[in-house]
This record gives C-alpha cells, sequence and structure tokens, in this order.
C-alpha cells in the first residue's frame, strides 16, 4: 500500500496544477530535483521578460567586477558608460541571456544539456576565455539573481549553475 500511495501521489502532484516539483527525486547526473527544475524556470521567465536589459545588467556587473574581461569582447572599443545604450553590447547582452535560456530549456534532457554546455565551453577558447573567466561569471551571475529572485530560487539555480559550470569547464579544458 505505501507503494501505491507513493506512485499516486507523484502521479497526482504532476497532473495537478501549480505543480512546484518534488524535493526527493534527484536526478541521477545532475542532482537536480523536479523542485529545483521548476523553481529555476518559473524564476528564469522573470528574465526572459526583458532579456536584452537583464543581459546588459548581467554583463555591466561582470565588467564592473572584472573589468580585463571587456578585451574579450566584440565591444572591447566601446567605452563602458556607452553600454547600456550600444546596440552591438545589447546584442551580445541579449545573446547572453539566450545562451542561459538555453540551459534552462534544456533541463530535462540531459544528453542536449551536455552538448550545449561542452559546445559553449569549447566555442569560447579561441576566443581566450578561460575557466576562471566562467567561473567568475558563474559568481556574478549568483550575485545578481541574489537580487532578482526568492532565496530559495537562489539556491536552485547555484545547483543549476555548479552543474552547468562544471561541465562547460571541461570543455574549456578538453580544448587544451
Amino acid at each position: 500500500m505505501h507503494s501505491f500511495r507513493k506512485v499516486m501521489g507523484t502521479v497526482v502532484s504532476y497532473i495537478l496544477p501549480g505543480n512546484t516539483g518534488r524535493t526527493d527525486d534527484p536526478d541521477k547526473l545532475t542532482g537536480l530535483t523536479s523542485r529545483d527544475k521548476y523553481l529555476v524556470k518559473s524564476s528564469w521567465a522573470k528574465i526572459m521578460k526583458a532579456p536584452a536589459d537583464n543581459g546588459v545588467a548581467l554583463l555591466c556587473l561582470f565588467f564592473e567586477k572584472y573589468p580585463d574581461y571587456v578585451q574579450l569582447f566584440p565591444f572591447k572599443d566601446v567605452p563602458v558608460s556607452e553600454f547600456n545604450t550600444n546596440v552591438r553590447f545589447r546584442a551580445h547582452a541579449n545573446s547572453v541571456v539566450y545562451a542561459l535560456s538555453s540551459i534552462v530549456d534544456a533541463l530535462n534532457d540531459n544528453n542536449l544539456l551536455v552538448q550545449i554546455l561542452t559546445k559553449t565551453g569549447t566555442s569560447h577558447v579561441p576566443r581566450g576565455v578561460t575557466a576562471e573567466a566562467f567561473l567568475h561569471l558563474k559568481e556574478v551571475t549568483i550575485e545578481l539573481f541574489s537580487t532578482l529572485f526568492k532565496p530559495e530560487e537562489v539556491e536552485a539555480w547555484k545547483k543549476t549553475l555548479d552543474v552547468a559550470f562544471f561541465v562547460i569547464i571541461k570543455g574549456v579544458d578538453g580544448v587544451k
């Protein structure tokens, strides 16, 4: 009878509206639970309401903390004071948000997720992006999200980004 209740509880939790995910079902590969994925996806919807603006906020914070990284980007000749209005900067900031969105979209498909993340790492190596730079971006992303999301959402993002950046860095290291 106990296993029947558990199965029915699982079925009901997926059928009922307002499903916020289970906390006792960690994915074997990522360790993320249904609840973690729900929190990441639902909080991400807030970012996607203004992807360019949120990307600008992320990159501005990144360059504020790590100004030397600006030299790795196609807008390195743009004065920092013009970042908010510069079309090239805003376009790149928007593409960063959409890259993060592809991670969110692939949370339920581990094979796809690993491919996206590995490609992200390997494709940045020729541009001089290091594993350390990705770790700094992860740190800044969490810092920004801490100002936008509830603590529980931030914790789910920390877990997700730990997994994501681990795979990205494996991609970077694989090119060396």
